[in-house]
């Protein structure tokens, strides 16, 4: 797995709002939690890797060389009222072609993203324990004064 955040970017070509749906946001918001840093989900179907990270994540073609297709950011989460909400924000382009990358991407990285938080919740699963209880500390006693 890609541990790399380094995906050069080259000048942005264009920056226009963008609204991420409620349920791709949401679910990148569960992973990001989970995880202590950034949180790479790979997008085969577009050749892309989603890099997501606390304030942009960007979509990086890492076949083509590690440059950076788009990037979001400016997450306005404050703005929306109900988590069904969408979250709008800003997104980068850096050329032409990433508009046809841009088209994909929801469905793409919706379905990457339920992959991923599948897996996830998996990791986390623990078998259930018994703890055994100190029977004197249960009674109210303290042994450590008994001695």
């Amino acid at each position: 797995m890609i541990k790399d955040t380094d995906c050069r970017r080259p000048p942005v070509w264009q920056t226009r709002p963008g609204l991420v749906p409620a349920w791709i946001y949401n679910q990148a918001l569960i992973l990001q939690h989970a995880a202590p840093g950034p949180v790479f989900i790979p997008l085969r179907y577009v050749s892309v890797m989603a890099i997501l990270m606390e304030r942009e994540w960007v979509f990086c073609d890492y076949i083509g060389g590690r440059i950076a297709v788009s990037v979001w950011h400016h997450f306005a989460t404050q703005s929306r009222d109900d988590l069904h909400e969408g979250v709008t924000c800003q997104m980068d382009l850096f050329s032409p072609e990433g508009e046809e990358i841009l088209r994909r991407l929801p469905m793409e990285f919706h379905q990457a993203l339920n992959n991923a938080v599948k897996k996830s919740a998996e990791k986390r699963r623990h078998p259930a324990q018994v703890i055994a209880l100190d029977t004197h500390l249960r009674r109210g006693r303290n042994p450590e004064a008994e001695h």
